[in-house]
């Protein structure tokens, strides 16, 4: 069985292109053409979600219908929120079939090792600013105050403030930051021997000792994705 690793497509509503919307449907597309195996999508496949009981964002039904092939063809889907799409929820998992796992880190046994994963998003000693704001953003209260918000003003604040692309694009990381790097190394205390983020953008797999940390990069500039199985941990680059 072969188990599938994506993370950080950074999808925003229609009316704008984005480089990894047609490459990441066509690699859907593939998967549910093989033998089902699993998939595990790391967080901020949407630049910006929001559960609302009955609108979905246009732009973003392509996506869900290929994800909702895909468990119907046999697999299993997961979803470990990131920082840009934490208010999800049943909505989204009756409409895809993914299982929706709100965690901050997963630990779970693949290909026969022990497997911690996560988003990555205020990990570790580093990223003091988020790590302060992250339980606010995702209170109660703050997300019952964001649902009284009209969905189309909402997603225009989403946008206003996300501009991940853009940033992206022009700013590239070549390494993934110390302080996680320092966070996944650490995970081997509990005998973990695979670690998987996401969230820094950066494709990278580093062994410390007998722990491999694999950095899953995105969809944006990279198009990376992560194939565990038979053993082997490989990295890939969609073409």
């Amino acid at each position: 069985m072969n188990h599938y690793f994506i993370s950080d497509a950074h999808l925003y509503p229609s009316g704008k292109h984005h480089p990894g919307r047609e490459p990441l449907k066509k690699f859907l597309l593939e998967l549910a053409g093989e033998e089902p195996g699993s998939l595990w999508i790391l967080g901020d496949l949407f630049d910006y979600w929001f559960e609302y009981s009955t609108v979905i964002p246009l732009g973003f039904t392509d996506i869900l219908c290929l994800l909702r092939n895909l468990s119907d063809s046999g697999w299993k889907v997961y979803f470990l929120p990131g920082n840009h799409d934490w208010w999800c929820g049943d909505r989204l998992s009756s409409e895809t079939g993914m299982k929706i796992i709100p965690a901050t880190a997963y630990s779970t046994v693949i290909d026969g090792r022990k497997t911690v994963m996560a988003h990555g998003d205020g990990l570790g000693k580093g990223d003091t600013g988020y790590r302060m704001i992250k339980p606010v953003m995702r209170s109660t209260w703050a997300r019952l105050l964001f649902s009284m918000v009209h969905p189309t003003l909402a997603t225009g604040i989403a946008r206003l403030f996300s501009n991940t692309s853009r940033r992206i694009l022009h700013k590239q990381v070549d390494s993934v930051p110390e302080y996680l790097s320092q966070w996944a190394a650490d995970q081997s205390e509990n005998e973990t021997e695979l670690v998987i983020t996401g969230h820094t953008h950066c494709p990278s797999i580093v062994n410390h000792g007998h722990l491999v940390h694999a950095s899953l990069g995105d969809w944006i500039s990279h198009f990376t994705y992560l194939k565990v199985g038979g053993g082997e941990i490989n990295l890939h680059e969609y073409r």
